[in-house]
């Protein structure tokens, strides 16, 4: 049953290593189940010049020999766009631009008043318009109305006006290169096409210049990483926050097709609450720089790899809301995958195991969980399998900067909860050859042969391959579409559309994210035997995150899906009234509910594809269907709970289970039920904490075998292995495999500070002990850090990345007398190199092996 597929594609960094530095990694890749590698410069001195184009020809080579695929990341450094510096070099008039506002606050009436206005602009920068508006209660709230452009009264950069009677602000707004994100001052101007087609010359030009007979066949395409507009630092940067925004030579002209006239007269409601016009300005402002984003970077780099038989795959800055902003994000997370040949994320440093709700801190952000947990992920897979050009493929680029602490075990549950919110291609980061320790944002999975885990890195590879090979090439099956909150968040409040998802998921009820622009193309959305249908996925029920405001053309749609049969359930109430439009009125077939009342109210029009006979909120599951066969991809999120439910499906084929950690397939306890005139089916389902299952209709179950996974072993004999006399030997990372003796002989914490504090590598543990004679029996290691691998009598057991820790022993392999079990258990590095800023964000683990230990058998 196990897949030969790699749906692996690691960062390979480069620094102009060894050739054979380089080609060990790659064979060590493909050794552990990985078929590609995305080559990025972290950094190489010498990029775009001699030494790349060597170095790049070595991995050409070796992956074509290897039958591996490679891909390129297209810049010298990340977030792309700078074309590593030579961009501001010979293109310095293609840079990012912004619009900026400076304030002077004045009391009238007062005639013949002058005010300076070119003291307020710095050689470079170029005056666009003075505006003045009436000020209201004193504090940076104002008149829409009395919006005014005082332009034709600037001369000699002198502003002459005769005051009106009250409190005026002066607006003096400006073309600017200053005020932005230091980080990506040379980046391009994503919001003209003439920056991204230079990039175009300097990076993709070039490289396939260099290697065009291989573009198509070994060499796949080009990797953009991060994107953003970056006119500000920060993810919380929403548009009405002091910062510079991001300007095009012909944003002018295009915000006037919104149909308020000059829109000039209104630019300061983009940085100030000017009244009721506020919203429709805000919407107008990033509905268009948000699509110049989707189509003159992210699309001109997608046309030209299409072009050139490669594609484009990578991810923008998604984390704490930032995809539906500006700042690090590119205003509307689905229009910046619109380009790209799949939908993209990343996940570096950004999910933890078991945090699921709440903020917390790492080394790069406070970070939102509710979305980096429930929303991301599910962003994603939604844009893959609603966007045709994708067909059905996500990506995720993970495992970065956690430090050394995040070991096979938190990469297990990370996979687990990206997969089953349908990713299904995942990004390792990263492999570096360079020279251990390297302080780049570890863990580097293989760190030149001395990261002790790399020894059970393809039990994570081919688990990780074999579940994402089992949600691809066909569709996802979910009852509810979500909608995306990115356009009513930008005028007013709003809520996060992740919200939603958590509450649906927590009560087993799938769905997709479903964004304005898909829904209100006829061509892509309709309504079919009362279901939306959106590309191959159909939804019984669409669910509208609470909105103030929302496109027009949007509410519109809204309204026909209604009527056409669709429940379209708002969420705490209405809408006020829609961007450019007139007060809401809603229509029959359109249901408002509170989150107290949402689940009810769901499960009353019966849309709920599995019926969990139990509440069970740590239970996710994503639905898969490929030919005949459908798969339930199931995942216990808890980290101390086992989940022991019986789940009703809407299916009467026999049911069996896949196990995507051994690649079997399991029988099921199950049974047929009847409700009306259905027959479904009702499956056993116990999942220990790290535990995940496939549940599965149409396969040929006269392949499956016994299903140990989910025995029971309640009511057996309990044999306790003791906690002391043992013998234990160690080998550190960088000595392995040589092993000396350790002076403890009981089972404990190691890294205690009176044991062996700074230990990272290799125990083994090693016992004598009377055993019994065995029809069959279950070895429980109980607690142990991390990963496991086990020898009884001289046979290998079997080896555990993550809890549970339990092993099954067929008859014959527990002796009635003398028995020898081994152990022997790895940790991560962060005991031996924590000296990186990660690391400190983790609360480490105890080391060894810790039990209790028993044996269980009848």
């Amino acid at each position: 049953m196990n897949t030969e597929k790699s749906y692996l594609c690691p960062l390979f960094w480069q620094h102009h290593e060894e050739e054979a530095v380089l080609r060990e990694e790659l064979q060590r890749m493909k050794e552990n189940g990985i078929g590609g590698f995305i080559v990025e410069a972290r950094p190489h001195p010498d990029y775009l010049e001699e030494n790349w184009w060597k170095d790049l020809t070595i991995l050409l080579d070796e992956a074509k020999k290897l039958d591996m695929e490679m891909w390129i990341f297209d810049d010298g450094d990340y977030p792309s766009g700078k074309a590593n510096g030579l961009l501001v070099k010979k293109y310095p008039e293609l840079t990012k631009r912004y619009m900026a506002v400076q304030s002077i606050d004045a009391l009238g009436p007062a005639k013949s008043r002058s005010v300076l206005i070119d003291a307020w602009l710095r050689p470079e920068e170029e005056l666009l318009c003075v505006l003045a508006g009436k000020r209201i209660d004193h504090k940076d709230r104002f008149d829409g109305d009395t919006l005014i452009d005082l332009s034709d009264y600037v001369k000699n950069g002198i502003l002459y006006w005769d005051i009106p009677e009250g409190e005026w602000r002066i607006f003096v707004i400006k073309i600017t290169k200053n005020g932005g994100e230091e980080w990506t001052k040379d980046y391009l101007n994503p919001c003209d096409p003439e920056g991204t087609r230079a990039y175009l010359d300097l990076i993709y030009e070039e490289h396939y210049r260099h290697f065009k007979d291989e573009f198509g066949k070994t060499i796949k395409g080009f990797f953009t990483d991060e994107p953003r507009f970056g006119n500000c630092q920060g993810y919380d940067k929403n548009i009405g926050s002091d910062m510079v925004l991001p300007w095009s030579k012909t944003l002018l002209a295009e915000l006037s097709d919104y149909g308020m006239g000059d829109m000039k007269r209104y630019l300061p409601a983009l940085w100030f609450d000017c009244g009721e016009k506020t919203p429709d300005v805000r919407y107008a402002y990033m509905d268009t720089v948000s699509r110049r984003f989707q189509k003159y970077f992210v699309g001109q780099l997608g046309d030209w790899c299409r072009a050139h038989q490669v594609r484009l795959i990578g991810h923008v800055v998604e984390e704490n809301g930032a995809h539906a902003r500006l700042g690090y994000g590119s205003g509307h997370y689905f229009r910046s995958m619109d380009g790209m040949d799949t939908a993209g994320i990343d996940v570096v440093n950004n999910i933890y195991p078991g945090r699921t709700e709440g903020n917390f801190w790492t080394a790069f952000n406070n970070y939102d969980t509710t979305f980096n947990h429930w929303g991301l992920s599910k962003m994603a897979s939604s844009s893959a399998n609603l966007d045709a050009k994708k067909q059905g493929n996500s990506i995720c680029e993970a495992f970065g900067a956690y430090g050394w602490s995040e070991g096979l075990k938190a990469m297990k549950w990370i996979t687990d909860a990206m997969c089953v919110r349908g990713i299904n291609h995942i990004v390792p980061h990263a492999f570096s050859p360079a020279k251990f320790p390297a302080p780049d944002c570890p863990p580097h999975f293989y760190a030149r042969g001395l990261n002790p885990q790399f020894r059970a890195f393809h039990q994570w590879s081919a688990y990780t391959n074999r579940v994402c090979d089992r949600i691809s090439g066909g569709k996802h099956i979910a009852p509810a579409a979500v909608l995306y909150h990115a356009e009513a968040e930008w005028g007013g409040k709003y809520q996060p559309f992740e919200e939603v998802v958590k509450l649906l998921m927590q009560n087993q009820i799938d769905c997709e994210v479903v964004w304005s622009d898909i829904l209100t193309d006829r061509e892509k959305s309709s309504m079919k035997d009362g279901m939306l249908q959106i590309n191959s996925e159909s939804f019984r029920v669409l669910v509208v995150p609470y909105a103030e405001y929302l496109p027009h053309g949007l509410t519109e749609r809204l309204r026909e899906l209604a009527e056409e049969g669709l429940p379209v359930i708002f969420l705490k109430d209405y809408p006020k009234r829609s961007y450019f439009g007139s007060e809401f009125i809603p229509r029959d077939g359109m249901l408002r509910c509170d989150e107290e009342t949402l689940i009810p109210l769901l499960e009353s029009l019966n849309i709920k594809d599995i019926i969990p006979l139990e509440k069970k909120e740590h239970l996710a599951y994503y639905h898969y269907r490929k030919g005949s066969i459908d798969r339930y991809f199931f995942v216990n999120e808890g980290l101390t709970d086992t989940i022991s439910v019986q789940i009703r499906f809407h299916d009467n084929r026999e049911a069996c289970f896949y196990d995507p950690m051994s690649g079997e397939l399991l029988k099921a306890e199950q049974r047929v039920f009847l409700s009306g005139e259905e027959e479904g089916r009702e499956v056993k389902l116990l999942l220990r904490p790290y535990e995940s299952i496939f549940v599965v209709f149409g396969e040929n179950t006269e392949a499956c075998v016994e299903n140990r996974k989910m025995k029971e072993t309640i009511g057996w004999n309990i044999l306790g292995l003791p906690e002391s006399g043992w013998s234990m030997e160690s080998s550190s990372y960088d000595t392995y495999p040589a092993f000396k003796a350790v002076e403890e002989h009981t089972l404990c914490d190691l890294s205690a500070p009176d044991k062996m504090p700074d230990f990272s590598g290799t125990i083994r543990y090693r016992l004598h002990f009377d055993g019994a004679e065995a029809r069959e029996a279950v070895l429980s290691l109980g607690e142990v850090y991390e990963t496991a691998i086990v020898w009884l009598n001289g046979q290998k057991v079997g080896e555990a990345i993550c809890p549970p820790y339990r092993f099954y022993l067929p008859e014959g392999s527990l002796l009635p007398g003398e028995n020898e079990i081994v152990v022997e258990v790895i940790n991560t590095l962060e005991k031996a190199h924590h000296e990186n800023p990660f690391d400190r964000y983790w609360v480490q683990e105890p080391t060894g092996l810790l039990g209790p230990i028993e044996i269980l058998w009848k």
